[in-house]
């Protein structure tokens, strides 16, 4: 079956619940515990066939537009199966950005896993998810919980290995990202570094533990008061801007303010839709991105 000639997908963004820095493995890689979990707001990636691969909307997501995730996914997949796909079939892909990079949010990553499902359509592959997943892998820890079935995933190792996770309790939720970019290499040395000074050396150990709680009390609001991530003390001791965000954020008293993954963005869960409205409305004039939202309860089609 032919596919139509334009298609275009959603790139949801993504915050982490939880995120344990386990250890550091052989490979200089850490070990992750995280809870990822799809919101309602993100990117737009539209392709059609073409006779050349081009991005459009990119601008500035790189320096190099070429070095962009997209086009790096489409060529991967173009590689890999050569022998199914014409050497002369190219794609167009336009990308209507929202979320900022550096930001924690994963939209470089969404952005390439919608990539990768285009492509295979358009070029009559229809992969399944198992082997979109894989080529997703080499590309980036993120980009297989934007190929995964479920909004809602536990993630191990780099973050690629995941596992369906009970839904969330359906929080409204205020995203703020403010005028700074935290590099990742950084904020894992940060987090290093205060693990030493302050936690005497010793990577967490509550991962288990916080998947057997979750697993029983992911529908009561107040369990969500003891999330945790790793990254949030030592990013925000390096960026008093973060701090700010996240002060501003909690007079709102949202049942948990939080950063997502290695950062800018904090977010906030808020049981009421109008105080996280307030809440958004009051931080925005400090911010580079800030959005009201709501916890994803599906995956982009």
């Amino acid at each position: 079956m032919t596919a139509p000639a334009l298609l275009t997908l959603p790139c949801p963004a993504k915050i982490n619940l939880y995120l344990e820095i386990r250890g550091r493995r052989e490979d200089g890689f850490h070990e992750l515990g995280t809870l990822f979990q799809a919101v309602n707001a993100g990117d737009t990636l539209s392709a059609e066939p073409w006779d050349a691969l081009e991005l459009y909307g990119g601008e500035g997501v790189t320096g190099n537009p070429e070095d962009n995730l997209i086009l790096k996914a489409a060529r991967l997949l173009k590689t890999r199966y050569e022998a199914r796909i014409p050497r002369d079939a190219g794609l167009r892909f336009h990308l209507t950005k929202r979320l900022p990079s550096g930001a924690g949010l994963g939209g470089g990553s969404s952005d390439a896993a919608a990539a990768l499902r285009l492509a295979s359509t358009l070029w009559n592959l229809n992969l399944p998810t198992a082997d979109l997943i894989a080529l997703g892998a080499e590309l980036g820890s993120d980009i297989p919980f934007f190929l995964a079935p479920t909004p809602t995933a536990y993630g191990e190792g780099r973050g690629e290995r995941l596992e369906p996770a009970p839904a969330p309790y359906p929080f409204h939720v205020v995203i703020a990202t403010p005028p700074c970019h935290v590099d990742t290499p950084w904020a894992y040395r940060e987090a290093g570094r205060y693990r030493q000074e302050v936690l005497g050396g010793a990577f967490g150990d509550s991962w288990t533990r916080f998947r057997r709680e979750y697993a029983v009390h992911a529908g009561r609001p107040e369990f969500y008061a003891g999330l945790r991530n790793d990254f949030e003390a030592p990013v925000m001791a390096g960026f008093p801007e973060i701090r700010a965000v996240h002060e501003a954020l909690q007079a709102f008293a949202p049942v948990k303010t939080m950063l997502s993954g290695s950062g800018a963005s904090v977010f906030a869960l808020f049981e009421r839709e109008d105080d996280a409205r307030a809440a958004t409305e009051a931080v925005a004039p400090r911010c580079r991105y800030a959005v009201t939202t709501s916890l994803a309860s599906h995956t982009p089609a």
